[in-house]
């Protein structure tokens, strides 16, 4: 048996890698190795929320490329930090987009890779067009952005949005002009 580093390239391809090699390889991984079976996984019926848990750990991953740190008890600091640069929260402020993040780090992160399932406010609908849909519970009449209610994804649009963040980064990171991402 061969041994391969990501699905088409061997060990020396990072023996001296150039930049520009060390590009190609997590650009092969990413593509072969995480967004090719989510995919896949979405085309059929009963494996969409499967797809889902697969693209959750998305946004640690890509916060730790971004800052070139390692995330090692600060979990969450960096899912969220890759959470918001693939997702813009609309509402009431920054401690309510926190709120969200949090919220979706416990009951999809924690719950998928912890409890081996999403949590309790987690749903999942096909219906929806946008990639995520957060609802908040009402008091007194108005809405409260203290807690999080629900949380709605459409497997379909979440894929989407992760793998045009994807293809951004990696667009940037072959361009090379931003020293601080190529250093990362």
């Amino acid at each position: 048996m061969q041994n391969f580093i990501s699905p088409n390239f061997g060990p020396e391809k990072l023996e001296s890698p150039t930049y520009e090699d060390l590009i190609d390889v997590f650009e092969d991984r990413m593509r072969n190795w995480f967004l090719l079976p989510a995919a896949r996984l979405l085309a059929m019926p009963c494996c969409q929320i499967a797809a889902v848990g697969l693209l959750i750990p998305y946004f640690e991953g890509i916060a730790i490329y971004l800052s070139g740190k390692d995330s090692r008890n600060r979990s969450l600091e960096f899912f969220a930090n890759g959470f918001f640069r693939v997702f813009t929260i609309q509402d009431e402020g920054k401690e309510s987009s926190k709120i969200v993040a949090d919220a979706i780090y416990d009951q999809a992160r924690c719950g998928f890779a912890h409890d081996g399932m999403f949590r309790n406010r987690m749903y999942f609908s096909d219906v929806s067009l946008k990639p995520l849909f957060v609802t908040f519970p009402k008091k007194n009449g108005t809405l409260d952005f203290s807690q999080v209610e629900s949380i709605v994804i459409n497997p379909f649009r979440f894929y989407e949005s992760i793998r045009t963040h994807f293809e951004g980064y990696v667009k940037s990171l072959r361009e090379g002009s931003d020293t601080a991402m190529r250093h990362a």
